[in-house]
């Protein structure tokens, strides 16, 4: 024991005697800049016009929408101009990212084939592998083949460029493409 340790009397238990020093000036210092800055940030939000979280949010929110590449939301297939998508890379990306999340488990990486028919090769089960058929087999999918409807679960943003980026694999020849199925389309 030092000479600066000050001995409580009456505190000892198992042969330990409790010392009454004081905490350390660091600890101290931190203890007190968080009761100022607790201070500072309760007015700012509470007292002052600090953003309320959801006007935080929001803000977020439309900076992330302006953000956003312009892509076709129509969902009439007459309205939606196939080369311009297939020309936008913002959309074919937004259309690629799409397939990558939805589509590989059935049609592979490169649209291949696994599960699901090849979309590389001119053979088509269900539509002519235009625009408007692969646009009816993403929202409606054909449940007795055993491909869901996808409409409500990819955003309708997505559907034309999904769409497009499905029509720019034709022709792809990827490794270890399913056998064709279905009708040639010329």
């Amino acid at each position: 024991m030092s000479n600066d340790d000050k001995l409580i009397e009456g505190h000892e238990y198992d042969g330990i005697q409790e010392l009454d020093n004081p905490l350390p000036k660091w600890w101290l210092m931190t203890f007190y800049a968080t009761i100022v800055f607790a201070i500072g940030y309760f007015a700012y939000y509470q007292i002052f016009d600090g953003p309320t979280s959801q006007e935080e949010l929001n803000a977020d929110l439309a900076e992330i929408q302006s953000n956003q590449p312009e892509v076709s939301t129509s969902t009439d297939s007459s309205e939606i101009d196939v080369q311009a998508l297939l020309a936008n890379s913002d959309a074919m990306k937004i259309g690629e990212e799409a397939f990558g999340q939805f589509c590989i488990a059935c049609h592979g990486q490169k649209g291949e084939g696994t599960i699901g028919p090849n979309l590389t090769d001119k053979y088509w089960m269900h539509s002519k592998g235009d625009l408007t058929g692969i646009l009816v087999a993403i929202r409606d999918g054909f449940p007795q083949k055993g491909m869901p409807p996808w409409g409500q679960v990819i955003p309708p943003e997505k559907h034309a460029p999904l769409a497009a980026y499905v029509i720019s694999l034709k022709g792809t020849n990827p490794p270890n493409a399913k056998a064709p199925q279905g009708n040639p389309i010329e």
